[in-house]
Order: C-alpha cells, then structure tokens, then sequence
C-alpha cells in the first residue's frame, strides 16, 4: 500500500484496545429514539478506524480514550430493547463510530437480538469487512441483521481527502459489500455524496453496479448537516461541502445526522 496517510485497519486495532475489554466495548448511551428508518432506535458506541473531517461524531471519535463506560452485549441489549419498546421501534442500531469495532461484544449482541423482535442495522465504514472475509461470513448466520456500508467519497483521491486514510483503502467498502452479497447477508450502500461532483458520483454508482447490478436499487446518497463543530473541522482542513449537486430523481438522499452513522456531542 502507498505510504500516503494512515492505515485504518491499524488504526481500528489500536482503537480496539482503548474502546474493547473482553466482551464488553465503550458507548455513551444505550438507547435514543432516531427517525431515521422510519423510527429507530440506537446506542451510541465510543471508537472509530477512520477520521473524517466531515465527521458529526465529537468525543466518540475523536477522543475515545475518555469517553464513554463499557457495557456488556446485555446491557447493550437490554437498553436498546427498553426505548425501542417504549417507541414501538422493531430497528436498532448503534451509532457515532465504527460498529465492526470488538467482533465479540458484536456477535454477543448479535446472539440477543437473534431471539428478539428486533431488527440491528450494523452501521458500518466497510474498512473491516473488506479485509476480513471470514468475518463477513460469521455475520451470515444471523437472519435479524442488516448492514449498511458508508463509502466515504467518491473516489480514492476524494477518500483520502475527506478521511486523511491511505486511499488505497478505498476499496474495501466495496470488497465488503461484494462478500456480504455473496454470503446472502442484508445490506446495501451509502455514498458520502457532500464533497463529489455529478461525474465522480456517477463513476462510483458505476463501480457499485459492475460489481451488483441490484445494489443501485437501495443506494443512499448522504450528505452532510452543517453543524457549529463541522463547520470549523471543515474550514481548519479548508474543505467546503458541495450541497447543489444534482442527483437522479430516484436517489434517496439522506443526513448522516438523520441516519445516526455519525452524531456531534
């Protein structure tokens, strides 16, 4: 790989080690009602592989080391299934960081929500997926799940520009959603759309449909909210969000802060 920015799979290894203990991993909270998928709702995990400089997450992200307590699968659970039941939710999630960060505090969950009534939504950068296959076909055997794969850009250039990471890892959301598909796993893409010209989204819908034609169908298009923090991340990086790209009628364009894959504290 070119030596040019940090590597994000090392990065998660070393996150993994401030945010994991056993089976238990950092969150902030437990449970907070969400509109996005028509009503959800998520916890707010502490600890991230990448460092967006759009990025709505504050102290999860940026400093994990004093944030948040660590919780075990059940008590994760256990405060998801208490607001969603209360909000008549059957979707939750965990938000603010990377969800693929502690495989076994993830699976344990996992294991809970496989006799629930719920549905978990694995909010996910695709950076970890992408370079462990056998961790996607672990993912596979549960039926309660789906996973959604943030791109960070449209191009390997435009990654490493908004994320600081080796762009050479830009093609592992797109290894990630390749294996889950292949594996029968539920998922489907979102494209961080906020910084990209309509020439390079159309270049990235392209690589998405060489590789799965039927992904387009559920593509989400994100784009970022200007919050007060985001504003000056942005302007420290001198990086201004193109919010009049024109996308196809048929795109459903979101907010990574209605989605809940990213949140400022």
């Amino acid at each position: 790989m070119s030596s040019l920015g940090y590597d994000p799979i090392k990065l998660a290894a070393s996150t993994e080690e401030i945010v994991v203990d056993g089976n238990k991993r950092k969150y902030v909270q437990l449970g907070r009602p969400l509109r996005f998928y028509g009503g959800t709702t998520s916890a707010t995990e502490v600890g991230c592989n990448l460092r967006c400089k759009f990025c709505f997450s504050d102290q999860p992200v940026w400093n994990p080391k004093n944030t948040g307590a660590f919780y075990t699968p059940q008590q994760v659970f256990d405060g998801l299934a208490k607001t969603a039941r209360r909000y008549g939710h059957t979707i939750i999630s965990a938000s603010a960081s990377e969800g693929t960060v502690g495989k076994e505090h993830l699976f344990q969950l996992l294991d809970l929500v496989e006799q629930s009534e719920f549905v978990y939504i694995l909010e996910t950068n695709g950076i970890t997926l992408g370079n462990e296959p056998d961790f996607v076909q672990q993912l596979a055997r549960y039926k309660r799940l789906h996973v959604r794969v943030s791109i960070k850009g449209s191009s390997p250039e435009e990654f490493h520009r908004l994320t600081g990471a080796n762009k050479d890892a830009y093609r592992l959301p797109y290894e990630a959603l390749k294996s889950l598909i292949n594996a029968g796993v539920s998922c489907n893409a979102c494209l961080m759309v906020s910084f990209s010209d309509a020439a390079s989204i159309a270049q990235a819908k392209d690589a998405l449909y060489q590789m799965h034609p039927g992904i387009l169908k559920s593509l989400e298009l994100e784009r970022i909210k200007l919050f007060p923090k985001v504003r000056m991340r942005l302007a420290k990086h001198e990086l201004t969000a193109n919010r009049g790209v024109s996308c196809a009628e048929s795109d459903p364009v979101v907010s990574c802060a209605d989605a809940g894959s990213q949140m400022e504290d």
